[in-house]
């Protein structure tokens, strides 16, 4: 697959995403719903971004990781963010050329990212 196919594959995911999120929340006013929607719709912009530039592919399987964080420990299974976040996944490069490397590293961020969410809502 060339580089401007994944990077139109990854841009048309994010713009869903964020047209999901609109069309879920009617815009900004949730704090939570916006942390799990359009939280998810900036960490899609990020990967397709990413994948756009060729950056860091680390950056980019944080942020799925972030995704998963928002699609299965927040909110109970989500599948549309769920299917976002695997969406995204053929299309990223791979650290280091392994995909269980990315895999294990979007796991990790997704529990990372909760604990990070949990104490900045401790602190609000």
């Amino acid at each position: 697959m060339s580089a401007g196919l994944r990077a139109g594959i990854a841009a048309f995911d994010a713009v869903a995403m964020a047209v999901y999120a609109y069309v879920a929340t009617g815009g900004f006013g949730n704090f939570g719903t916006d942390l799990i929607l359009w939280g998810s719709a900036a960490a899609a912009a990020l990967t397709a971004f990413v994948v756009s530039m060729n950056g860091p592919a680390i950056l980019g399987w944080i942020a799925i990781g972030y995704i998963l964080f928002a699609g299965l420990l927040i909110a109970g299974p989500e599948l549309v963010l769920i299917a976002l976040a695997v969406a995204l996944m053929p299309v990223l490069q791979r650290p280091r050329g392994s995909l269980a490397l990315g895999i294990s590293t979007a796991a990790v961020s997704a529990f990372a990212w909760l604990f990070l969410i949990l104490f900045v809502l401790r602190g609000a």
